[in-house]
């Protein structure tokens, strides 16, 4: 019996989306979790590849756009609760369902902790990640990892998606820190970009598009603005860290300052290397 959904937005996906699935297989034999794939603008085979899991259901729809590809999937989603995940990001059949049993035994927003792949990366993208790893300013929010989910109450918070690209700092900024649940359950895999271009691309769109989230927060979210004593607290511990601490502060802070001279556009940047397979 389905108890929850898990809705995929994908964009050319074609490299990922099979792998996303397979970590999903047991949810889909079980019929625990409905699965619904929202193809969006594809003008490669992530449909079709998509289409070989039996049990899942893929959307098509013609425009280029996460947004359209949330709302498209919220209209084909079951009652209870509901999982918003990047068709790059392994969640576990595990994971599926113990986020939607906290969140169908009462929590109201929540997502499983997140684990960076960095096995490929260049070491001052491994340095970066390192850092990000132990921030409890991110390890408890529901931005950065890929995947958030959603009670049917927590979902009642707003109507349907907005116009924004950062869309899980905007799920982040309408709960309060005491309302979201880490679940102890396996942690969603995140692959890292491979090298520091790659990371700095996708750090200047997730820069340029925060002040429309954060208005009135410097573009920042609670979480983000909580950094500073997240690595004031790990250099205290492990002195020993300096050099990771700089390399992170550092890459920050040269991917905020292209960031603000870059010029406004709704092109999407991506990070093509952490898709590649081999």
């Amino acid at each position: 019996m389905t108890s929850g959904t898990v809705i995929i937005a994908a964009h050319n996906e074609e490299a990922v989306i099979g792998r996303t699935l397979e970590a999903l297989r047991d949810a889909l034999v079980n019929q625990c979790i409905r699965i619904v794939v929202v193809s969006n603008g594809c003008t490669d085979h992530t449909a079709e590849v998509a289409a070989q899991y039996e049990g899942v259901n893929v959307v098509d729809i013609r425009v280029a756009s996460k947004t359209a590809a949330l709302r498209e999937g919220d209209l084909h989603a079951a009652s209870g609760p509901r999982i918003y995940l990047d068709a790059d990001i392994v969640l576990t059949s595990r994971a599926a369902k113990d986020v939607v049993d906290a969140l169908s035994r009462g929590a109201i927003a929540a997502r499983p902790p997140h684990a960076f792949d960095s096995s490929r990366a260049t070491w001052i993208v491994r340095s970066w990640y390192r850092v990000r790893a132990e921030l409890p300013s991110i390890a408890t929010s529901l931005w950065g990892a890929g995947c958030y989910a959603l009670s049917e109450g927590g979902r009642a918070r707003f109507e349907e998606f907005p116009e924004l690209v950062s869309d899980d700092l905007f799920i982040d900024r309408l709960f309060l820190p005491g309302e979201v649940t880490i679940v102890a359950t396996d942690p969603v895999i995140v692959t890292t970009p491979r090298k520091t271009a790659d990371l700095l691309r996708i750090l200047r769109r997730s820069y340029r598009t925060q002040p429309e989230v954060a208005p009135n927060g410097g573009g920042l979210s609670v979480g983000q603005r909580g950094q500073l004593g997240d690595l004031k607290a790990l250099l205290r511990r492990s002195p020993g860290r300096s050099g990771d601490v700089v390399v992170y502060v550092a890459i920050i802070a040269f991917g905020r300052l292209r960031a603000r001279f870059a010029r406004s556009s709704d092109r999407w940047e991506r990070d093509t290397s952490s898709r590649q397979l081999d």
